[in-house]
């Protein structure tokens, strides 16, 4: 539905604006690109944004890793795009300066902690559940496969028990856990519907008997199955009982439709906290996992340097596709492969298309992000690549990131810091060289999920979650130049007790991949700083040397001898 026809729309339910927002009933979890309501509406291919139409104006919120894109991909005429935080918080801030007052969403896309707030900081707003006016039904069969004990570490029942014993110490007859990774985590299933995260799309309903119900359309499981329509008979029919929900993955439409016997209470999804901290079978799995992903890198990487002359950035990721596809339990991508040549590296989160692809040329930076699901972990893992002879200016800039990098993987604390006061640790060094960049720092990574995975981040606005031992974060700082490049160093590392001082945390890298050191002026580095890299590249050659050629291992040895 174009913009005009939601306008027609707007004015038969005598409403002054329309917010379409990225997702649906699944809060924070990816969408097929056929459920994307904002690509739809406006062209924007991003995974973050919110959007919304008044009767003369249309904005697009998308924050800095999608300011380039968003502009690039949008009419000027027709869509403003605003570099701002993409929530419905600041969608309302917009409109407040619009005087807008009557505002139409759907309330099966905004978690019901979001617009209790919204209706409470901004009274004089009126906010009305008018549903999806863009997005076509989905009528996907889903098949829900059951995951290994080998690779989960912890069975479906003992994780249950958690739940059941929560359940009962509350008073509480079920739980209703909205959010799919969690859903994913807590029964041992995946599915293959998103082509990048295998989690399970559905709502479980966890009874204090340790009873599930899964609520989605379209699966197919021995697990017992609602549809949207039965879960909506079964909140009317119910009499008398007491479920417990996360305000901020629930979508705010499920509290509608409850009849006035049920008793909801909020209380935060356990399943979040307890997936962040990975058990032993699932830290070895991403430890595992991670050398396999360096064999395929090294491989692209070796490969690269003496083919590069007439390959194109969508060259590369088919490539780089075929040699992970060849490692032992590969299962997918685990995101859209960033391959940005030149100038397209500027835009943080590109990705090349038919249209967009741009040749690899010499004198230029490469910026190649990608990841892997494996049956045993995922992978997030970000090299900068020099095309022919770089120019000063980007062997510094890329030194700068360096510093950075490491400063956050040499970093020690307390046991329970957030991620928002790590994320200083690396921003001072590009800060002290007056160089910033618009995205987080770092994410959490799930062991075969979601290779963005909260409730840990560190980032600026990211989470005050406390870090706890076996947590997995990337660590990824970087510098953008419009029309020039894009620099980032990516690693994924774990957090782990520090040796004899237990109250306090390090980080231990995942990632073996070598750094390229032509893009590195070790005048810039500190002692401390070359000797990190040093003995991270000799492990890196050490670990990955006996699963290559004897050409690759030439080539691995001369990119990770000393600096």
């Amino acid at each position: 539905m174009m913009i005009e026809n939601i306008r027609k729309k707007m004015i038969s339910h005598g409403l002054d604006a329309y917010v379409v927002s990225h997702g649906n009933q699944f809060i924070g979890q990816d969408i097929l690109p056929q459920e994307n309501k904002i690509q739809s509406m406006c062209g924007f291919t991003g995974s973050a944004g919110i959007s919304v139409i008044t009767k003369d104006k249309a904005f697009l919120l998308v924050d800095g890793r999608y300011e380039l894109q968003a502009r690039q991909q949008t009419e000027a005429n027709q869509i403003t795009v605003v570099d701002q935080m993409p929530r419905f918080k600041q969608v309302c801030d917009l409109l407040k300066e619009l005087r807008v007052l009557n505002i139409g969403y759907d309330a099966w896309c905004h978690s019901a902690a979001e617009m209790e707030f919204l209706k409470r900081k901004y009274r004089d707003m009126n906010f009305y559940d008018v549903g999806d006016w863009i997005t076509a039904e989905n009528t996907q069969k889903i098949c829900v496969k059951e995951r290994d004990i080998c690779y989960a570490g912890k069975n479906r029942g003992d994780k249950l028990k958690i739940i059941t014993d929560m359940l009962k110490e509350k008073h509480g007859d079920y739980y209703l856990f909205t959010s799919s990774d969690s859903v994913s985590w807590l029964l041992n299933v995946y599915a293959d519907d998103l082509p990048y995260s295998p989690i399970v799309r559905a709502y479980a309903l966890v009874s204090k008997e340790g009873e599930v119900t899964l609520v989605a359309d379209n699966l197919q499981t021995e697990l017992a199955v609602q549809s949207w329509q039965e879960f909506g008979r079964f909140m009317q029919e119910q009499q008398n009982i007491t479920i417990f929900y996360d305000a901020h993955t629930m979508p705010e439409k499920v509290l509608s439709l409850a009849n006035e016997t049920i008793k909801l209470y909020k209380s935060a999804d356990i399943c979040q906290e307890l997936k962040s901290v990975k058990n032993d079978t699932e830290l070895q799995g991403m430890i595992n996992c991670h050398e396999r992903d360096g064999v395929a890198l090294v491989k692209l990487l070796a490969w690269l340097e003496n083919h590069w002359q007439g390959l194109s950035e969508l060259d590369v990721v088919a490539k780089l596709h075929e040699l992970r596809a060849e490692q032992p339990l590969f299962y997918s991508d685990s995101f859209a492969t960033i391959a940005a040549s030149a100038k397209n590296g500027a835009e943080v989160h590109y990705q090349p298309t038919v249209d967009t692809n741009k040749p690899l040329v010499t004198g230029s930076l490469f910026l190649l992000d990608s990841g892997g699901q494996y049956f045993d972990g995922t992978t997030d893992v970000t090299r900068t690549i020099a095309i022919g002879t770089p120019s000063q200016e980007m062997i510094y800039d890329f030194t700068v990131v360096l510093k950075a990098h490491i400063a956050l993987a040499q970093a020690r604390f307390p046991v329970g810091t957030s991620g928002m006061k790590l994320d200083a640790v690396a921003r001072v060094e590009m800060w002290k060289k007056c160089l910033d960049y618009k995205h987080g720092t770092g994410h959490g990574v799930a062991c075969f999920g979601n290779v963005h995975e909260g409730p840990i981040s560190i980032s600026v606005t990211g989470s005050e979650y406390g870090l706890q031992a076996g947590m997995v974060l990337s660590d990824e700082p970087g510098v953008y130049k419009e029309n020039k490049y894009g620099i980032r160093t990516e690693n994924l590392q774990y957090t782990a007790e520090v040796n004899d001082c237990p109250e306090f945390l390090e980080f231990r890298y995942l990632t073996k991949v070598p750094i390229d050191k032509r893009l590195i002026d070790k005048y810039l580095l500190t002692e401390g700083e070359r000797e990190w890299l040093n003995s991270y590249h000799q492990d890196v050659y050490d670990t990955l040397t006996p699963y290559l050629n004897s050409d690759e291992k030439k080539w691995l040895k001369d990119a990770c001898s000393p600096l």
